[in-house]
């Protein structure tokens, strides 16, 4: 193994210059820094937390970005820790809400406008600490929360959000690169987001997960604890509401287990089914219990009051019979007869995917057991034969809807597989409570939010690649899988290692069996469902294969900015 990487170095966080960038448009783009200025929020936040938090006096609390200091005062409240460092690179502007705890008597309060001044040992700000920790053993006496909202960064290697930054680096850290985080063993972090950046570390469907997610999936523990309802958003962002009702079913019945309870303030709410899935007829798009971005509906309703204004007795002898019968005199309504007409076509259709979603998920469950019954045993080869032959049925049924409704049913499809899976794929789908919900007002500018995230590192992760080479195959290997989350398993690993694809397949035994994520047919399983212990397979069988890259090679090219700071071995 190589002492020495040829690499494009990337400075440490701590003396990189940055400058906030003020030129960006947009919701994501904000300019200023989010602060929580709600106490109840913050006292029902930490109320979740309790159970798992150090006890009274037993630790330290770095506190990033303090702020106004609302957060950092109650969970100082809480907490009584030893030292309490607040790291505020603005601290003129804060000061009348920081000072204060400084000037306490007797303060335990510190502060630094460097999160690396913070861990040097030589500044004293925290209390001793062994100087060979077990890098692979968690640190329950020391306790990192961050506020990464606020301007864009820019720096010679980065530009883009405080957050993607903040978890590329912990992610990093865990090697002992960058800002050396983890350097008195493995740090717990209690991180407030942009709400609507969360998806990029713990997303809710497998359609938004991409390379940061799944890095963080493997390597960190993490949780969303408050955060801003989903219902509003994009569908890409959010489950089907059918699995949704189930997994909200499962949640309820742990969080009653659990003895959780919380105010229906704080508690988010179901959104109504989607139009698609509902029977669309005149009266129930008129009643508009349902969720669409379809834009005849607004012509539909408009054409609907027209019909009501100007030919009431018309309009009241046939709006709510059979439309297909109606004695139809003037365009306005051929065209509203029309519409319903495509409308009843579209939730056919929908519903045919429905039927197959649902075919898919019995067939795997079914394929699982029949796996865990043939362990230790010599495997039905009749019975593994009809299982293939329903799965080809179903993959031609499924190949033979239109686009719309094929990438309804391949995303369904994928969010079961990830739900069903032990342990579930995703992060959110581990979940044991629903977050608390939190609202604009909890929030200035009252019109952002901010998502609390518990993050703790793996050292089951640590443990597998455990050094910088099988690092740097790993962010290799799941840049190369994720440029496509939605393509093949089968033609993403072509595309990691080009020719020989069929014999690298076979180094990675696991990757045909459905019971660790797998399934028969590669070309059938799609990237972003697979979990990250077989992501972590073929990361390592991929270190193994004997014409893959080379370190230099991935790192000269820098194709990954999270790769391309390496240490050798003995760094």
């Amino acid at each position: 193994m190589l002492s020495h990487h040829v690499s494009r170095r990337i400075p440490t966080g701590t003396k990189t210059s940055i400058r906030c960038l003020r030129a960006f448009a947009g919701r994501r783009k904000r300019a200023t820094r989010v602060e929580i200025v709600n106490q109840e929020l913050c006292d029902t936040a930490l109320d979740r937390l309790r159970s798992t938090l150090p006890a009274p006096n037993t630790c330290d609390i770095i506190d990033v970005n303090p702020g106004r200091g609302l957060w950092s005062q109650k969970i100082h409240n809480l907490l009584q820790p030893r030292r309490h460092v607040l790291v505020e690179p603005d601290f003129s502007h804060y000061s009348p809400y920081l000072a204060p705890l400084l000037q306490e008597e007797d303060t335990v309060y510190r502060h630094v406008t460097l999160l690396e001044d913070a861990l040097n040992p030589s500044n004293k700000l925290l209390s001793d600490y062994p100087a060979a920790v077990d890098p692979l053993r968690p640190n329950q006496t020391l306790l990192l929360t961050v506020n990464l909202s606020g301007a864009y960064l820019k720096t010679s290697v980065y530009t883009g959000s405080p957050a993607r930054r903040f978890f590329a680096d912990l992610y990093l850290s865990l090697w002992k690169a960058r800002t050396n985080i983890h350097r008195y063993g493995l740090v717990r972090v209690l991180a407030w987001v942009a709400d609507d950046e969360k998806d990029a570390f713990i997303p809710r469907t497998v359609n938004a997960r991409r390379k940061q997610a799944v890095m963080l999936e493997a390597s960190h523990s993490i949780k969303e604890i408050a955060g801003a309802s989903a219902n509003t958003r994009a569908s890409f962002f959010r489950k089907w509401r059918e699995m949704e009702v189930e997994d909200r079913a499962r949640v309820a019945a742990l969080e009653q287990a659990a003895g959780i309870e919380i105010s229906t303030t704080r508690t988010d709410q179901l959104p109504p089914p989607d139009l698609l899935s509902i029977d669309p007829t005149a009266a129930a798009i008129r009643k508009g219990n349902f969720v669409s971005d379809a834009e005849w509906v607004s012509s539909f309703l408009e054409l609907d009051e027209h019909l009501r204004k100007v030919y009431p007795t018309y309009y009241a002898k046939h709006s709510k019979t059979n439309f297909r019968r109606l004695h139809l005199l003037v365009p306005q309504q051929r065209k509203w007869r029309t519409l319903l007409t495509q409308a009843r076509t579209q939730h056919n259709t929908h519903m045919r995917a429905v039927e197959l979603v649902k075919d898919q998920r019995l067939l795997e469950l079914s394929w699982k057991r029949f796996m865990v019954a043939a362990e230790g045993h010599c495997v039905n080869r009749d019975e593994e034969g009809q299982l293939q032959e329903r799965a080809e049925a179903l993959k031609a049924s499924i190949l033979k809807l239109n686009r719309t409704d094929r990438l309804f049913a391949e995303k369904a499809i994928d969010d079961y597989r990830a739900l069903d899976m032990s342990p579930p794929v995703l992060s959110w789908n581990s979940r044991e409570a629903e977050p608390v919900l939190v609202h604009g007002e909890d929030f200035t500018p009252v019109d952002e939010r901010l998502a609390l995230l518990d993050v703790m590192p793996r050292p089951d992760f640590l443990a597998k690649i455990n050094t910088n080479d099988k690092m740097v195959y790993f962010g290799h290997v799941l840049r190369d899988l994720f440029l496509a989350p939605s393509r093949s398993v089968y033609d993403a690993l072509k595309m990691l290692v080009h020719e020989g694809a069929d014999d690298f397949i076979k180094t990675i035994p696991r990757i045909r069996d459905p019971t660790k994520g797998g399934w028969y047919d590669l070309s059938a399983l799609r990237v972003r469902s697979l979990p990250t212990e077989m992501v972590i397979e073929i990361a390592l069988a991929y270190a193994k294969w004997p014409f893959r890259r080379s370190i230099e090679s991935i790192l000269m090219w820098g194709e990954d900015p999270q790769a391309a700071y390496a240490l050798g071995d003995n760094e």
